[in-house]
């Protein structure tokens, strides 16, 4: 994203003067927004809200994607660590420094494209903050949350707002400017199956997503078999103790119980084990032999072809 030649402002600001909401100069930028990125930020606001305790809570982070010419797609995003200094916040360059690294060595064609917050209206802090987001990239898109408009409810749309930022000339004097951006939702096949499962998540798994479903039942009946196993082993260990009478008929149904699980410390087991393990290496090693095979075919028949060619060639000179 190159950075704006320094105009005159043409639009009227709005009533946040940091604000244009048209621009004379159309970037034609198109951003494609993916779930996982808002779900990140939701994630974050509300983890450090329940932490805080406080509704006035502010996160900030960096958003990460692809740009291939003028087309953006955002992606992915983590967050930013920070410090007050003088009522200002500075950043950790080392720590974004840190985490970029280790987003490239899992996600190499991810950049930085910019940063998110939270709040409803851009402010001065909101351009000292960018500004050190330049360091890292000429010109950065700036992602708001607005959390306000959630807690209120006052809005059916995404409460989401992508600015680009602008170097106008007001008053003989070079101000950076935010503008809206225009962007749509832009969701893989992972991604869809990834948020339909989150948002069908409930405590009690009923009206939850096959795979919660599934999950829910296989933690209860784990949790139940190894609630009944500590009370029998529990009660066996009284009973050796001598704290507990003897009772013949739960001992016989322990003993009974015990001689249903798998022995897996006999021969015949051993030998069944190694049976069906060599017939799996075999069916492994039949399948390279015909993937083999068949790269050495499609090898002689290009070289017959080829030779063929050159036998033709040959014949007609």
């Amino acid at each position: 994203m190159s950075q704006s030649t320094p105009t005159t402002a043409t639009a009227t600001p709005t009533t946040d003067s940091l604000v244009l909401e048209k621009s004379s100069n159309n970037s034609g930028l198109s951003i494609d927004l993916h779930p996982l990125c808002i779900i990140n930020i939701s994630d974050h606001y509300t983890r450090v809200k329940v932490e805080s305790g406080s509704s006035n809570t502010r996160v900030i982070g960096v958003i990460q994607g692809i740009q291939n010419g003028r087309n953006v797609e955002i992606f992915n995003s983590f967050e930013l660590v920070y410090t007050m200094v003088d009522g200002a916040m500075v950043l950790d360059f080392g720590y974004l420094k840190q985490k970029q690294e280790q987003f490239k060595k899992v996600f190499p064609t991810y950049d930085l494209l910019g940063w998110y917050s939270t709040g409803n209206k851009v402010t001065k802090d909101d351009l000292l903050i960018h500004k050190q987001i330049l360091e890292l990239n000429e010109s950065p898109l700036y992602l708001m949350l607005d959390t306000v408009a959630v807690a209120l409810q006052t809005t059916k749309d995404l409460p989401i707002v992508i600015y680009e930022s602008e170097l106008h000339i007001i008053n003989d004097v070079p101000t950076t400017l935010f503008v809206k951006s225009p962007y749509k939702i832009q969701t893989g096949e992972a991604e869809r199956i990834g948020v339909n499962h989150i948002a069908k998540v409930t405590p009690g798994g009923s009206e939850g997503s096959g795979l919660s479903t599934h999950l829910y039942s296989m933690h209860n009946a784990i949790s139940m078999l190894n609630i009944r196993v500590n009370l029998l082993s529990q009660y066996l260990k009284a009973v050796k103790e001598k704290k507990v009478p003897y009772e013949h008929g739960i001992l016989r149904q322990v003993a009974s119980l015990c001689n249903q699980l798998p022995t897996i410390s006999t021969q015949e087991f051993n030998n069944q084990f190694l049976q069906e393990y060599n017939d799996v290496l075999l069916v492994t090693y039949l399948a390279s032999i015909t993937r083999d095979s068949t790269l050495i075919n499609d090898a002689i028949d290009k070289y017959l072809i080829t030779h063929e060619k050159q036998t033709k060639r040959r014949f007609f000179m």
